[in-house]
């Protein structure tokens, strides 16, 4: 690619659901905004790997930038899900307690926090839990409610931010990775791989796993960034949970749960494991073993259920304790977003909010008036031919499929396809579907089978073509 230069007054670094709620919000001003990501799509490393709930924060930190900012997306939560139309179920969580000492816990420690928080619990007896989850462990002695908090889809959380952004003039460059960072007093320069430079007027590094490295380029040290790695385990078996189940947490987790996904099937996990490379999603024999021995004490049932997918993602721990959020000691114009562990999904609307208030402030801007903040109805121009069904586990038809392709931020990998509109999800986990999928991205999009990656560059799961075999001569 040859060497240019693109100036905008403000560009994000990272395309997490961190880095794209901030792409949106930074949109409904009068500037020019765009987003780095270095992965071939948006929503590919902690954002696509997590327990997809949406946290009230009632244990949180009291007092800290995380609460702070948590208790503010609960009130901006309602108004996202409706405006970029992400499907969610408020089921609420029951934190289960399993003994005496667990259930004054429970008392004696969450329900003061959550208390501070500005978040109310109701207490619940034994026969009330099993009431309404007969499936919970018969050693309940009682527990919590949490009624406000949910289930969502992260990947179509994170691709609506993203997509209304660009709907509203933001630009996206993905295979973008940061080379270089140069800070001064009224502006940033960032180097690409590509060979693109950026003159921003500002910066926000929302980098993730990698924000202290990208900080680092600035010649900021003040902090580090080192992954927790929570290993899943996804079936389709019946347990009978219709809402969350929460251990009480330890000091390092909210422990191993049970939880509905949004879209069908249960959640098994996570373990919580300190890890040194930020690239290890690898799921191991005993990280599986300790997620079933853990659902155990939950859901008994659960710890022989069936399993179609296990995966693993990677949380961002900071040095600090807490969030990161604020200029950068390198200048004004450099605003670092890091340490978003485990509630990044959950706090994303404030987050992204709070960040491009700092951004307006510092750069002085207005707002606009011809801000959508809407998504169209998905399917809302399907033509008749589109109904036939794609993904036969998920009922995806050929309109849903045709609908993020021709999305102004179109997948760019099968698996973005996948957190796209579910196809691949379950239980044959695309074995079936997987072709014709290629075959559109290769209609809609023009792009070749053979180098078509199904997540990172040359991760194609195409070998050759098929090619018809020579004519004997003999056949009529």
């Amino acid at each position: 690619m040859r060497a240019r230069t693109v100036q905008v007054d403000a560009l994000v670094i990272g395309g997490g659901v961190v880095g794209c709620a901030v792409l949106r919000e930074l949109s409904r001003f009068q500037a020019t905004v765009a987003l780095l990501e270095r992965q071939p799509d948006i929503c590919d490393v902690t954002s696509k790997a997590n327990s997809a709930i949406v946290h009230t924060g009632f244990d949180a930190p009291p007092g800290s930038v995380e609460a702070g900012l948590l208790a503010r997306a609960r009130d901006l939560w309602p108004g996202v899900i409706e405006e970029l139309r992400i499907p969610y179920l408020q089921t609420g969580a029951v934190m289960v307690a399993a003994g005496r000492q667990e259930m004054e816990a429970i008392r004696q420690e969450i329900v003061p926090k959550a208390e501070r928080n500005g978040v109310t619990l109701s207490e619940l007896t034994a026969d009330e839990i099993m009431e309404n989850l007969p499936a919970v462990t018969p050693e309940v002695v009682g527990g919590v409610l949490v009624e406000g908090e949910g289930v969502i889809d992260p990947f179509w959380t994170t691709r609506a931010y993203a997509e209304n952004a660009v709907r509203n003039g933001a630009q996206v460059y993905l295979e973008h990775g940061v080379t270089g960072i140069s800070v001064h007093a009224d502006g940033v320069t960032v180097e690409t791989a590509p060979g693109t430079t950026f003159q921003a007027r500002i910066v926000v590094n929302a980098a993730g796993l990698w924000s202290d490295e990208v900080a680092r380029l600035a010649g900021d040290n003040s902090f580090r960034i080192t992954p927790r790695k929570g290993q899943f385990i996804i079936t389709e078996d019946d347990l009978g949970i219709g809402q969350i189940v929460l251990p009480v947490p330890s000091k390092i987790s909210k422990g191993i749960l049970v939880t509905p996904i949004v879209f069908g099937g249960t959640m098994l996990g996570p373990t919580a494991e300190e890890v040194t490379d930020k690239t290890d999603l690898s799921t191991t024999a005993e990280g599986l073993r300790r997620i079933r021995q853990g659902v155990a004490k939950l859901v008994p049932d659960a710890a022989g259920a069936s399993t179609i997918r296990q995966f693993a993602g990677l949380r961002a721990v900071s040095s600090t304790g807490d969030y990161i959020v604020g200029p950068s000691p390198t200048g004004r114009r450099l605003i670092t977003v890091a340490g978003i562990r485990s509630t990044g999904l959950s706090v994303s609307p404030a987050l992204g909010r709070h960040v491009a208030e700092l951004v307006r402030d510092e750069l002085n801007l207005a707002a606009r008036g011809d801000f959508d903040p809407t998504l169209p109805e998905l399917l809302a121009e399907a033509r008749e031919d589109e109904g036939d069904v794609i993904c036969l586990c998920r009922a995806i038809t050929r309109g849903e499929i045709l609908e993020a392709l021709r999305s102004p931020l179109p997948p760019a990998t099968l698996d973005g396809l996948k957190r796209r509109t579910g196809a691949m999800l379950g239980d044959c986990q695309g074995n079936i579907c997987m072709p014709r999928l290629i075959e559109l991205l290769r209609r809609e999009l023009g792009r070749d089978p053979l180098t078509l990656p199904k997540n990172v560059r040359g991760s194609s799961p195409v070998v050759s073509p098929v090619r018809a075999p020579a004519s004997s001569g003999r056949e009529r």
